[in-house]
């Protein structure tokens, strides 16, 4: 048996099956050009996974809401003021335009210029919201790619669930009845 040593958040011991979560979150979206005449196919299409984004975060926030209460699910306001961020979305239109390449790879490019400004941030607090940018960027690609959610939904058993950071969203969608307890790599006290 493996055992690992980490800061515990919450009391208590559990012994369980172990499910590992894997992400990739490293926004890593080849370049891909288009014509000219496809810049603005690709601006809609850029609109309309914020506007799938917007109605994902309001979901998970009702479910939230009515699962814990109203003043848990108020991070998701956050999640909702970044996908109306003017500066970000003026950017990757202005790179679409500019490069004539893919929404996921301007999106992708932009956004990653965001991690790295937050990520440069002398306060802690500030630092770890970058993990709300990384949780709205993952849904945007996500809807960009058509790419179904849900494998937190969909577990056939109780586990003790390992992943590298969960996001707010992901901690939601969390199935109460199924996770036994979960350990992350990254996070601290003033996580989500």
């Amino acid at each position: 048996m493996k055992k690992l040593k980490g800061i515990g958040v919450s009391p208590g011991v559990m012994i369980g099956k172990v499910h590992v979560l894997h992400s990739d979150d490293s926004f890593s979206v080849p370049l891909q050009n288009v014509a000219s005449e496809e810049v603005p196919q690709e601006i809609a299409r850029f609109e309309e996974a914020l506007t799938r984004t917007r109605a994902d975060i309001l979901g998970v926030r009702k479910k939230l809401s009515t699962q814990i209460g109203r003043e848990h699910s108020e991070i998701f306001n956050a999640h909702l003021l970044i996908l109306e961020d003017r500066t970000l979305i003026e950017d990757v239109i202005a790179l679409l335009k500019e490069q004539k390449v893919t929404t996921e790879y301007a999106f992708s490019q932009v956004i990653r210029r965001y991690f790295q400004a937050f990520s440069e941030i002398d306060d802690e607090y500030l630092k770890e919201r970058v993990a709300d940018i990384r949780d709205v960027a993952r849904r945007v690609l996500q809807n960009l790619y058509g790419e179904e959610k849900g494998a937190l939904e969909n577990l056939k058993e109780k586990v003790i669930l390992f992943a590298h950071d969960l996001s707010p969203s992901d901690t939601a969608m969390l199935d109460k009845n199924k996770i036994l307890a979960f350990v992350t790599e990254i996070g601290g006290p003033t996580s989500h």
